[in-house]
């Protein structure tokens, strides 16, 4: 499997993002939500991100994670699954790769464009 760990719009936040995540599993046709809770989003690009968070979520393809987050005041309702997954410390770290939405896809562009903007007049104040 590729990684695009050194993709050209990954951009990595100096102070995580809070989200929340949601587990879903598909069988049979059917949606079943697993489990919900709290977790960080540490990078972000349109194809993917890298969170943590304390919970410890099995690697399968039938989870569906959702990650809902604020951008910029744009709420983001990301769609992926998990392609990595390593313990660091008391946290586990996950890449997930987004589920191909090119909607998502430009909305978190467009997000991204006014975070770092933003960020950049911060640090020049």
């Amino acid at each position: 499997m590729h990684f695009k760990r050194q993709e050209a719009f990954r951009y990595t936040f100096s102070e995580s993002i809070p989200a929340i995540c949601e587990v879903y599993k598909y069988s049979y046709g059917s949606k079943e939500k697993l489990q919900s809770f709290k977790a960080d989003i540490l990078d972000l690009s349109p194809n993917g991100l890298k969170t943590s968070s304390k919970i410890d979520i099995e690697q399968s393809n039938d989870y569906i994670l959702i990650f809902s987050f604020q951008l910029s005041g744009t709420l983001i309702h990301f769609t992926g699954q998990i392609i990595r997954k390593r313990k660091t410390g008391a946290v586990f770290e996950y890449g997930i790769q987004s589920d191909e939405s090119d909607a998502m896809k430009e909305q978190i562009i467009a997000a991204l464009k006014t975070y770092s903007k933003e960020h950049l007049k911060k640090q020049r104040s």
